[in-house]
């Protein structure tokens, strides 16, 4: 989406950061209003609706009404927010396929002529959303491994780049920076953003809850190494064919 996106170089960390501190400083309100709150705990934690939060709304306004109405607003807040992930996630798959990272990435790069997005992407990611959200139905411990498995890939994904940039600085290797950089302080954010990735990486596949038994088992580590392996072996008999690396388009626009 930065691509589609005026003076990206600027504007998206700054977007990055504001997203961070504004909605950083919201959840830190709630979470004390919710806090302050919460009368009974155990009624909370053992509630019917399988929802605390819903308890702790029901407690603190000692309505019915008032509480479905509370937790109404949550979901529509998260309704409205599915469809920012959905374009985001359906463009990372486009811009994927279009440099041929993906299994048939010729038919999923494909852009509706009629609406100018990529509708074949889009399908997938709703195809995927949809097939792993029937998990559930068999077994939410296996939903509960896949969704754990997010939170694991991210911090990877995040640790790659950060530390070959990391590695450029600590040999003092000539970095072409854009227009936002972290000056002298970079040194020092790269190291501790990797110190934090790494203790965070490795206790994310821990299991919540001891004694360990099939159901209280973390299977983000498995699952992760699954996915790993799958990557690799796409990556022997097609990637390293086919993709080599985010293509880089330069437009030029006449001045009028």
């Amino acid at each position: 989406m930065s691509e589609e996106t005026r003076n990206a170089a600027t504007t998206i960390p700054k977007v990055l950061l504001l997203t961070v501190g504004i909605n950083g400083a919201l959840a830190l309100a709630f979470l004390i209003a919710v806090l302050y709150s919460i009368g009974d705990v155990n009624a909370a934690l053992n509630t019917p609706t399988g929802y605390p939060i819903i308890e702790i709304f029901y407690q603190a306004t000692g309505s019915k009404p008032a509480a479905t109405a509370m937790e109404s607003a949550i979901i529509i807040v998260a309704c409205c927010a599915i469809f920012g992930t959905l374009a985001s996630v359906s463009r990372l798959t486009w811009a994927f396929a279009r440099d041929g990272g993906l299994p048939f990435s010729k038919f999923f790069a494909h852009v509706d002529s009629h609406h100018h997005v990529p509708t074949r992407a889009i399908a997938l990611v709703t195809l995927v959303v949809v097939l792993l959200s029937l998990i559930n139905i068999g077994s939410s411990t296996a939903l509960n491994a896949v969704l754990s498995l997010s939170t694991l890939g991210l911090y990877v994904s995040y640790l790659i780049p950060i530390s070959l940039l990391l590695l450029k600085r600590l040999r003092r290797e000539q970095i072409t920076f854009g227009p936002f950089k972290l000056g002298k302080c970079g040194l020092w954010i790269n190291a501790y953003a990797i110190v934090f990735g790494v203790y965070i990486s490795i206790f994310l596949p821990f299991p919540g809850e001891v004694p360990v038994t099939a159901v209280t088992m973390n299977y983000a580590g498995p699952v992760f190494g699954v996915v790993l392996i799958l990557a690799a072996l796409d990556w022997v008999f097609r990637g390293r064919k086919y993709y080599h690396g985010p293509i880089q388009e330069i437009a030029e626009v006449e001045s009028p």
